[in-house]
């Protein structure tokens, strides 16, 4: 039997590959000794150089030490220079300069017509002030009114040349004595030592002043005011806060005995002082006891640089004084 063979063609077409851009997806088992991929280094953000944050935070601290600034120096201020140390020897000069060159100082030393308690020291024209009689001698005092030759080189009674004295205290004063009316202007200076609350004079000082240019009224120019007993008795009206470290104008003339002037002063324009207080409330207006009707009687005010009354004070003395 015959076998038959098939014989069939070989095949020669290659096989078909791939395109060299896509391979197929293979999937392998990772291998827990391969080391991890390290990851690659990211660049950091520059960083702002101003930002809201950060002046915020400073205008919080510029607040908060400006306000402890504030309460330090008012709760605990600075402690003012000692009299007769450098630091006030300074203060002194510079106070010295200052009340020179006040207005008030310049007028009253040239000035020539008789003032009155109640009228505003205002300067005038420079014909009226030549044409009017010249009456006012400028007391020759070194710092204080309670100075006299006879007290120098010796202590007295008084405080103002003790603890009162020095920049912190009264400072340097100018004072004008009318012998013809008897009337006093006197420039003072209020330091910062005097006060009762910060900022604000004491009421105490202020009639520790009035006080004392009293005294100085009764015993006259260049007397020690040892010897002038104490006031009988004082009223004081405070019409309005007085400030410290600051320059003020003192006024006071005899209300009682009254002395007629040698020759009748010029009559002036300006309007009064001011006064914020009603009349039932100023005790300078109310009469005095009918014992203290023979005494001498001073009426003083005290206003600032401006012409406002701030403090009123009416005080007697015994007529023995």
């Amino acid at each position: 039997m015959l076998q038959t063979r098939i014989l069939l063609p070989r095949l020669t077409c290659p096989l078909r590959r791939y395109p060299p851009k896509w391979r197929p997806h293979r999937f392998q088992r990772s291998s827990s000794t391969q080391a991890p991929a390290s990851p690659s280094p990211t660049v950091p953000p520059k960083r702002r150089l101003f930002r809201a944050s950060y002046i915020w935070y400073g205008l919080v601290l510029l607040t908060g030490a400006s306000l402890g600034f504030t309460v330090r120096n008012f709760a605990a201020p600075l402690p003012l220079p000692l009299p007769g140390s450098r630091e006030d020897e300074l203060a002194m000069r510079a106070i010295t300069s200052d009340i020179e060159g006040l207005d008030v100082v310049k007028f009253m030393r040239s000035q020539g017509y008789h003032l009155h308690a109640d009228t505003p020291l205002r300067p005038f024209e420079q014909d009226q002030a030549k044409a009017a009689h010249k009456g006012w001698t400028e007391l020759d005092i070194k710092t204080n009114i309670v100075e006299s030759k006879e007290d120098w080189g010796s202590k007295s009674r008084t405080l103002t040349g003790g603890s009162l004295a020095g920049s912190r205290g009264l400072g340097v004063q100018r004072a004008f004595w009318n012998a013809e009316t008897r009337e006093l202007v006197a420039v003072v200076w209020i330091g910062g030592a005097l006060c009762g609350w910060p900022g604000l004079a004491h009421g105490g000082a202020i009639a520790t002043i009035f006080g004392d240019c009293m005294s100085r009224m009764v015993a006259g120019p260049g007397v020690s005011i040892d010897s002038i007993p104490e006031p009988t008795s004082m009223s004081v009206t405070y019409a309005k806060p007085t400030n410290s470290t600051n320059f003020y104008i003192l006024r006071a003339h005899f209300s009682k005995p009254h002395i007629p002037p040698v020759a009748p002063p010029p009559d002036p324009d300006p309007a009064p002082a001011k006064s914020w207080l009603p009349s039932w409330k100023d005790l300078t207006k109310k009469e005095q006891p009918t014992e203290n009707k023979k005494a001498v009687e001073i009426i003083g005010t005290l206003e600032d640089t401006n012409g406002n009354l701030c403090v009123r004070v009416k005080g007697t003395y015994p007529v023995s004084a």
